[in-house]
Order: C-alpha cells, then sequence, then structure tokens
C-alpha cells in the first residue's frame, strides 16, 4: 500500500497511490505517439506528459480510492472527502498544462481530452452501473489514448496511423493488465487455477505479436509517409 518504508505513512500512502511505475508507463505512451508524427514539438509532448502524470497518476487513482462501493486500502489513512477534493484538484491542475495547446492550436485534443475525462469518471467511479469497469475500456483509456494524443498534439492526422495506434496503445496495455493480475495473486499467496493462469500467459503472448507487428507497421507508415 505504501511505496517506501521511511517517512511520514500518510506521505508514503499518497505517493504509493499514485501507482507511480504504472502511470510513468503510460505517461511515456505520449512520447511515443509523438514519435510518429513528421514534425515534433517536444515542448508539447512535455506538457502533456505531465497532463496524463497528474490526470491518471492522482486524479485517477483518488477517484477510484474515494468510490463508496470501493474504498479500497487507502481508506485508512484519507478519507473520502480529501481524496475527492484531491482529485478535482490534481484533475483542474493537469489539464492546465495542455489547456493553451487544446484551445488554440489544436482543436482535435479537446476531444481527445472530453473521451479521456468520461473515462476517468465512468471507470473509476464505476458510473452506469459499471459497464465501463473492465479491462476493455481501462486498456483504451490509459493505452490507446495517451499514444493517440501524444500523436494528435504534434498536429497529426492521418486517421490510419490513429488507428493503428489505437491498436497499438491498446495491446500494449492489455499486456500489463493481464501480467499484473496473476503477480499480485501469487504475491498475496493467493491460489490461481492453472487454466486461468495459462489463459493470462496466452492473451499476454498475443498483445506482444499484435503489439509488435503493429509498431513495425507504424514505423513503415511514418517512414514512406503514406
Amino acid at each position: 500500500m505504501v511505496c517506501a518504508k521511511f517517512g511520514p505513512i500518510r506521505i508514503r500512502a499518497l505517493i504509493g497511490l499514485t501507482f507511480y511505475p504504472y502511470t510513468l508507463m503510460v505517461g511515456s505512451l505520449v512520447f511515443l505517439g509523438s514519435l510518429f508524427s513528421k514534425n515534433i514539438h517536444i515542448m508539447r509532448s512535455f506538457y502533456l506528459f505531465i497532463t496524463f502524470l497528474i490526470c491518471l497518476g492522482v486524479s485517477a487513482h483518488c477517484f477510484d480510492s474515494s468510490a463508496k462501493h470501493s474504498p479500497g486500502p487507502w481508506s485508512d489513512y484519507f478519507s473520502r472527502k480529501f481524496m475527492i477534493i484531491i482529485g478535482f484538484t490534481s484533475l483542474f491542475a493537469g489539464l492546465s498544462f495542455s489547456f493553451y495547446f487544446a484551445l488554440f492550436i489544436v482543436h482535435s485534443l479537446i476531444v481527445a481530452g472530453a473521451i479521456e475525462i468520461f473515462f476517468l469518471f465512468s471507470y473509476n467511479l464505476e458510473l452506469f452501473n459499471g459497464f465501463f469497469h473492465n479491462n476493455i475500456f481501462l486498456a483504451f483509456s490509459t493505452g490507446s489514448m495517451p499514444i493517440v494524443s501524444g500523436y494528435l498534439i504534434q498536429g497529426g492526422t492521418n486517421i490510419i496511423m490513429i488507428i493503428l495506434m489505437l491498436a497499438l496503445g491498446y495491446s500494449l496495455l492489455q499486456v500489463q493488465i493481464q501480467a499484473s493480475r496473476p503477480y499480485r495473486s501469487l504475491i498475496r499467496g493467493e491460489f490461481i487455477d492453472p487454466v486461468m493462469l495459462a489463459k493470462y500467459y496466452e492473451n499476454i503472448l498475443k498483445s506482444v505479436v499484435i503489439f509488435s507487428l503493429l509498431f513495425g507497421l507504424l514505423i513503415a507508415i511514418s517512414v514512406t509517409g503514406f
């Protein structure tokens, strides 16, 4: 639950709440998406990276932990009211980093941002009876959207590239999701059905193959200028 063995317990818990290894991986997809653009503006990528880092790393996890139906272990350290306040504060703070680019330079980023905010609330707060709270939409919102947003903020408009990047980010996050679930169960000493474990491995291998093929295809398109 906490990320270090020293320091004030609430500070350690707050840092652990961000799940920073996972959050950094998701944020890095912004830079990956930017690389497929003909013109690369590094500061745009940096600001968008910070946006995802704060919105997904802090805000999304705060909302997820503040949900009444699944408060999680973080409720031992922070009240639900505190988590909601931090969630909204970090959300607005994170969005401010990319607000200028979305409003004045890359209008398509407004659409991408609206989609991401929708999933941020619907997934983490399990709105609509939890319809969007599953691996499919988790992989889409934390894999597909960051890499596409990284491409869009550079002014990218190639529809084929966007579709391929949606699939690329999705497949990468599925690897992370499929690997993390059995890992957490094993760490906790929980029994895992061998058939289910084999299914996890199968999904990981499929996702790796799909990711490799898509990545190569994207590079080929980017180089040839198709």
